[in-house]
């Protein structure tokens, strides 16, 4: 069997270059890794029913005198041009557990049901859920992390368009490093 050498001058720029570009693609690669945070601590991540609006929603309500007479105006809109995927979905996150930071391509609204959450928006500003509250979650990076002592139990219904994942993996924001989520 012959031995091949390729320590030949006249290799010297290809071998540079690729080493070069080898570096500079794995170095991307690994701060990309690196940026993206992944969830920790979920202990259900159940998916409880899915469906399909192949149509526009355009539904609207409102209601002005509650059923004792008394009046309290009260009014609902939604809006969905195109099919929408619906979902319904229970978490129940572990103590020191947080979902990463992300998106959704559509509208998520939730409920703790037990124990509680805190939200933190892109520029990492804490909202605290606590049972019984709902919050709201969308187009715009977010994280939520449980730093009680007990399981934070969600039930959330997602309103997303078609045929999109629900959750997009999201890179952190600057400000991060101020909360409990990577």
């Amino acid at each position: 069997m012959k031995n091949i050498s390729i320590n030949s001058r006249q290799f010297e720029w290809i071998w540079k270059g690729t080493t070069r570009r080898i570096f500079l693609l794995s170095a991307l690669g690994i701060a990309t890794v690196a940026l993206a945070t992944p969830s920790l601590g979920f202990i259900v991540n159940q998916i409880l029913a899915k469906g399909v609006v192949s149509s526009n929603i355009r539904q609207q309500i409102e209601i002005t005198r509650n059923p004792d007479g008394s009046v309290e105006p009260w009014e609902a809109e939604l809006h969905a041009h195109g099919s929408t995927d619906f979902y319904i979905q229970h978490l129940v996150l572990a103590p020191g557990g947080y979902s990463g930071w992300h998106t959704h391509p559509g509208i998520l609204i939730g409920t703790v049901t037990a124990g509680s959450i805190d939200f933190y928006d892109a520029s990492c500003q804490k909202h605290t859920v606590a049972a019984g509250e709902v919050y709201f979650e969308n187009g715009n990076v977010h994280g939520i992390v449980n730093t009680g002592s007990v399981d934070a139990d969600l039930s959330i219904a997602y309103l997303i368009k078609h045929n999109l994942p629900r959750r997009l993996e999201a890179d952190a924001p600057a400000c991060s490093i101020s909360t409990p989520i990577p």
